[in-house]
């Protein structure tokens, strides 16, 4: 902390504390006595700045009572507030880092779902076209005339010019190949990246059509014992 004293004449408040001192809108402080003889000039006797001062007094307001408080006690609250902001600032950052570790996750498990997408759509694909074959080969066996056994159409099937008026559609496969499968090696990744368990890992073959095949099989045996 300071004395405070007249800029111009030196007199210091505590030893003519009768005397009233200025503060000057250029930080100069000036005494009464030195401040009455240029008054009429209307300019600050230091620097010869526009006069406009204050009275320093126990009323002055705080923006300007702050110029006569100890500097440490500003530097102590300036160590608070700049910790203060410090760890503020910290804060955002970590959780703009947990935002984009999620959006990275989260991008990760989109890219394995459109990866299942379109092997799901390829083999969706593939099985619509053997449910038409399927459907082509039962509607052939059940047209009138075709016999039961091998499949071979009776006279009344063949034309005037001794071809089929239809050629019977070949036999479809029974199970899918594995071109057509969601490949294991990508379902077992994928779980792991978007964190769904699947259960165990499918069959090669399809169980419906290995139903269908014995079936089949045991139809057949019992054709030839008669």
């Amino acid at each position: 902390m300071f004395r405070v004293h007249c800029n111009k004449c030196s007199k210091r408040r505590d030893i003519e504390p009768t005397i009233p001192f200025q503060l000057t809108r250029c930080h100069h402080i000036i005494c009464g006595t030195c401040l009455a003889g240029y008054a009429a000039e209307k300019k600050c006797p230091m620097c010869g700045h526009q006069l406009q001062t204050i009275n320093i007094s126990r009323d002055m307001p705080i923006s300007v009572a702050n110029y006569f408080q100890d500097p440490t006690k500003f530097l102590q609250l300036y160590r608070k507030i700049s910790k203060f902001q410090s760890e503020q600032r910290a804060f955002d950052n970590l959780h703009f880092l947990r935002r984009e570790e999620r959006y990275n996750d989260l991008h990760l498990k989109l890219d394995g779902y459109t990866k299942m997408e379109a092997q799901l759509n390829q083999q969706t694909k593939v099985e619509k076209k053997r449910i038409a074959e399927l459907r082509e080969y039962i509607a052939f066996h059940e047209r009138p005339g075709v016999d039961s056994l091998d499949g071979s159409l009776s006279s009344r099937e063949y034309t005037a010019g001794g071809s089929r008026s239809r050629s019977r559609p070949r036999t479809p496969s029974d199970h899918t190949t594995s071109e057509t499968t969601l490949s294991d090696d990508l379902l077992e990744s994928f779980c792991l990246d978007s964190e769904v368990d699947f259960g165990t890992k499918k069959s090669k073959h399809n169980p419906m059509s290995t139903s269908m095949h014995r079936s089949s099989s045991h139809s057949h045996d019992q054709n030839i014992q008669m």
